[in-house]
């Protein structure tokens, strides 16, 4: 008997649920089961206790993600299975688009952005983001910049901005954006390093020398060199709010180029370039990034200084006869009221201060 009774089912503590309804609600109530899939009410509770009914929105689904990230930052459990799926769906080549067209980011850019979401959206949206604080900071502040233009990118899709804050309080919560904060850091920079490196640039020679000059003389970002090439120029110079450039060629041997090319946080309002280097850029029958990575590999074996660090460089030169508002201008980094300003009015004050810091250097602008 004993053997027996181990073999005897086991027994569970059921409790019994009723609901009480109106005779005539009953058959409403059958007719709307049989409406979502369920032949008795019993199934529906099953399904609603497993989180199978009803399905979870994306909003609720973002909601409810957001209220477990606790303000005392404890993360606490969701009852029952819940795996947020409101980002797997997205439509990568629409963003893309996005970000391409409205946001106006370069091509490449705007395909790493999206690939970087693509690619670590599942751990950030996951139950360990902190997973992501092993990278490197470079490679965690592209993916969080991916996650970020994915909010706005939602937002721009649904017109809901819970999304937008999520990402924040993921990244506040779990710290995922510090050390990436390198603008506090403060760099010494000897100007004999400054008058080798600048030496050691203009001594080179042929097209690849033209695409360094251009970079080291303008200030430019990679993006904003190609486009002042390929853009045609604008021949009214009487206060036209055209799209295309304005040079102005000035006596002393220097061109202004009006570009007001904004994307995103990113402006270029004007540039100050030598005339002569202008108009052999200009003259090259095709440019584009491949030229650019070609006189980056010259310069980073030459110089060891990447492409992009001419654009410090030409700050650096320009802060030391220009106030700093000036050169901020020049960096794209100002209000546009001062760059308008600096446009019809000190052209002539601040095309000789140019000049003057470009001859502490070494560099005569003839």
């Amino acid at each position: 008997m004993e053997s027996l009774a181990h073999q005897l089912p086991k027994k569970y503590d059921w409790k019994c649920v009723n609901v009480k309804i109106r005779p005539e609600e009953l058959a409403i109530l059958n007719q709307r089961l049989k409406l979502y899939g369920y032949e008795t009410l019993g199934q529906l509770v099953r399904d609603f206790l497993t989180s199978k009914f009803p399905p979870i929105t994306e909003d609720r689904q973002i909601q409810t993600m957001d209220n477990n990230i606790q303000a005392n930052g404890l993360k606490t459990a969701i009852n029952g299975p819940f795996e947020p799926s409101f980002y797997k769906y997205t439509d990568l080549e629409d963003m893309f688009s996005y970000l391409l067209t409205i946001r106006k980011y370069d091509k490449h850019n705007s395909r790493c952005l999206v690939n970087y979401f693509r690619k670590y959206r599942d751990v950030f949206f996951g139950p360990t983001p902190t997973e992501l604080l092993k990278f490197t900071p470079h490679k965690r502040s592209w993916i969080l910049q991916g996650m970020r233009h994915f909010g706005n990118y939602y937002y721009y899709k649904v017109n809901n901005p819970e999304c937008r804050e999520l990402i924040e309080k993921i990244i506040s919560r779990y710290g995922l954006n510090i050390g990436l904060d390198m603008h506090q850091k403060i760099y010494i920079v000897d100007d004999n390093f400054v008058v080798s490196k600048i030496k050691d640039l203009m001594a080179i020679q042929g097209e690849i020398g033209l695409t360094v000059k251009v970079g080291l003389f303008s200030g430019l970002r990679e993006e904003e060199i190609i486009y002042i090439h390929k853009t045609e120029v604008c021949n009214n110079l009487g206060g036209c709010s055209c799209s295309k450039l304005h040079v102005v060629n000035k006596s002393n041997g220097l061109t202004v180029v009006i570009i007001n090319w904004f994307r995103a946080h990113k402006k270029s309002y004007f540039t100050i370039i030598p005339t002569k280097v202008w108009e052999q850029f200009r003259n090259v029958t095709n440019f584009n990034n491949t030229d650019i990575q070609i006189a980056h590999k010259l310069t980073k074996k030459i110089t060891d200084i990447m492409f992009v660090g001419l654009r410090k460089i030409h700050y650096n030169v320009m802060s030391r006869a220009m106030g700093m508002n000036e050169a901020d201008i020049l960096a794209g980094r100002a209000k546009s009221v001062s760059a308008r300003h600096y446009a019809i009015y000190e052209l002539d004050r601040i095309t000789e201060s140019y000049v003057q810091a470009w001859s502490k250097f070494g560099v005569a602008i003839s």
